[in-house]
């Protein structure tokens, strides 16, 4: 590849979906794709399409991540899209993405113009003013002394996610991953007491892991004098979810012998207190 070809190459980040009826009222972004946000404020975004339209939609933060929420609905009216095409989010920076849409015959849609009446004009004058100087948060000594200053999306989604765990009735228990845990012999101790609530087997029996995903994993879940681990099937688990030394995870058990894992890599300081 020449010089001047590796220049043309767009490396902003994006995300696909697929238009269904799970995603009529609200759309979540990937929760990996939240690396790729780093604004102060992710409570509102633009979208725009290659019809020349914008549309203003606010962002809601919930256990799992950031949902395209108000003024979602809006966009899909009125840009028609059916069941089963295929939108490309790319994230072109300020909280603001340009959507492409696919038809189900795989080509792109054909730009058309969109009539906008007074108020929507306005709603995007304005949209470009506030994006050309991003609105910084009011400075406050309490927030340099509590560690929020300037919070990134991301940082602020571990951290709601981290006070809904920390106030939540599950049986549960909060582990900061270790080298020993995720290299060579690959296991993690499980707490004594959250061993009460797992089905004992003889000496050995197995636990289901699932990620935030829905997918799932089997696990040895060993019981010895002295100590209680998942081993066999562990590994596998930190290979498939790319876990690393300093990932704070959070055990919660959803069913008999089944625990969904919710792993934070830049751990807010609330869970890294209980981790330790």
């Amino acid at each position: 590849m020449t010089e001047n070809a590796s220049k043309k190459i767009d490396r902003r980040a994006i995300f696909f979906k697929i238009f269904n009826p799970t995603v009529k009222s609200e759309l979540r972004i990937p929760a990996h794709f939240l690396r790729h946000i780093s604004e102060d404020s992710p409570d509102k975004a633009t979208l725009k399409c290659l019809s020349g339209g914008i549309w203003n939609v606010k962002l809601h933060i919930d256990e799992d991540g950031l949902l395209i929420h108000q003024g979602w609905e809006k966009f899909h009216k009125d840009n028609h899209i059916e069941d089963g095409e295929f939108l490309v989010f790319r994230y072109d920076g300020d909280l603001q993405f340009t959507v492409r849409i696919f038809s189900k015959n795989g080509l792109e849609r054909e730009a058309k113009s969109i009539t906008m009446d007074k108020n929507q004009k306005a709603s995007i004058s304005d949209t470009f003013k506030n994006q050309k100087r991003p609105p910084k948060y009011p400075y406050n000594p309490m927030d340099v002394e509590n560690g929020t200053e300037h919070e990134t999306p991301r940082k602020k989604v571990a951290a709601e996610k981290a006070k809904l765990f920390l106030t939540s009735d599950t049986p549960q228990f909060v582990k900061c991953l270790k080298s020993y845990n995720v290299n060579k012999s690959c296991f993690i101790y499980v707490p004594k007491s959250f061993c009460e609530q797992l089905s004992e087997l003889a000496n050995k029996t197995t636990a289901i892991l699932s990620n935030s995903e829905g997918n799932k994993w089997k696990v040895n879940f060993v019981l010895r004098k002295g100590y209680h681990a998942f081993c066999g099937g562990w590994k596998q688990f930190v290979k498939d979810n790319k876990l690393k030394e300093g990932d704070v995870c959070v055990f919660q058990l959803v069913n008999t012998n089944e625990l969904k894992v919710s792993v934070f890599d830049n751990p807010p300081e609330s869970l890294l207190k209980v981790a330790a």
